[in-house]
């Protein structure tokens, strides 16, 4: 019976701040290892001399230049194909969604990684995996795209990049197959009680009548045009024929209906505007709902290379407004053409106003 005490291994501990170190610069450990290389072989150049170091010297101070060169072909080389089910699609409700990526080329693509922007997400998080390709090598994924916020944007992967063998050097491309998408928003009352404030603050003002009111008015008036009057009630007609301005007035019914007028806004943080499109568009759904629930028609007016305006004035034009005419409201007019369209809403019993920068609902 052996009573020798049995050795123990002793482990190894490394100090938790060379693992901070480690963790800080882990990612750039290749190009600190080759930098150092780099000084490795200049002072053993200096010292030894002959063709061998100096052939070596070369190799290593070009390398970066072939790595980027080659990096740059097998990008060329490179085919990427996604698609959806559909181009119209609801906030958070997944979609079919397919994605390719085939090497065309002679060259293997040993390190290829994808991304995508927050506004999506997928079933399947495919895009944390480092993908290898080699010469005529495709990988195929079939999953689920789930758009998070409203609006009209490029979903799925956006972009991709390629490193050389050693991880030394890495370029992010931007793919070319966009996948242009318009996501409509959740219909929700969140606009229900801002309308009511507002309404309500107009009829004591005597600027609207009741929401369940309808009646018939008689059809358009004349009179001669005044320095101020809008462009677009020009009765180009009778001035060609006579030579005469005239202005053509609204209908009575008309301009009773009330009016919204809306001012997207854009801003530089990506994150930022799909947060404030999406609520914006939310607000705006929200809005055309309430006066549909309550069966009184809304003229909408937004500019998307011109006034444009909209009426809903019932379930079908309503749908129609949330299904096709909603991701056109997304062009910032500036200060003139935003004149233009407070001029264009003119003359009405109540107009409102939204600006996508503060989202307080008010009269004009």
């Amino acid at each position: 019976m052996n009573n020798e005490p049995q050795k123990t291994k002793k482990k190894i501990r490394i100090p938790k701040a060379v693992k901070k170190l480690y963790e800080k610069h882990r990612k750039r450990l290749p190009l600190i290892i080759y930098i150092l290389l780099l000084i490795a072989v200049a002072i053993y150049v200096s010292f030894v001399g002959g063709v061998f170091s100096y052939v070596l010297f070369y190799i290593v101070l070009f390398y970066p230049v072939i790595s980027i060169a080659m990096i740059i072909i097998n990008y060329l080389c490179i085919r990427v194909y996604q698609d959806s089910d559909g181009r119209l699609l609801y906030k958070n409700i997944e979609t079919n969604y397919e994605f390719e990526i085939e090497n065309i080329g002679i060259f293997p693509v040993s390190d290829i990684r994808i991304y995508h922007d927050e506004a999506t997400s997928f079933r399947d998080e495919f895009t944390e995996e480092s993908i290898k390709l080699m010469p005529g090598d495709s990988k195929h994924v079939k999953t689920k795209l789930i758009c998070k916020y409203a609006g009209s944007y490029e979903a799925g992967v956006l972009s991709l990049s390629l490193r050389d063998m050693f991880g030394i050097m890495k370029i992010t491309f931007n793919i070319q197959t966009f996948l242009r998408v318009s996501v409509l928003p959740t219909l929700t009352d969140i606009a229900s009680a801002d309308v009511n404030r507002v309404l309500e603050q107009s009829l004591n003002q005597n600027n609207i009548v009741a929401l369940d009111t309808f009646e018939d008015y008689p059809g358009n008036e004349f009179r001669k045009y005044a320095v101020g009057d809008p462009l677009n009630r020009v009765h180009w007609k009778n001035y060609a024929r006579s030579g005469r301005m005239f202005i053509r007035l609204p209908d009575r019914a008309e301009s009773d209906m009330p009016g919204l007028v809306l001012i997207p806004r854009e801003q530089e943080d990506k994150t930022q505007q799909f947060i404030s499109r999406d609520y914006f568009l939310e607000y705006v759904v929200s809005i055309a709902w309430y006066f549909t629930q309550q069966k009184k028609p809304l003229m909408i007016y937004f500019y998307n290379g011109g006034v444009r305006n909209v009426i809903v004035s019932g379930l079908n034009s309503f749908q129609r407004f949330y299904m096709e005419d909603l991701n056109r409201i997304s062009v910032m007019p500036d200060d003139e053409e935003e004149k233009e369209l407070l001029e264009s809403a003119g003359g009405r019993g109540l107009n409102l106003f939204l600006k996508e920068e503060d989202m307080e609902l008010g009269m004009v």
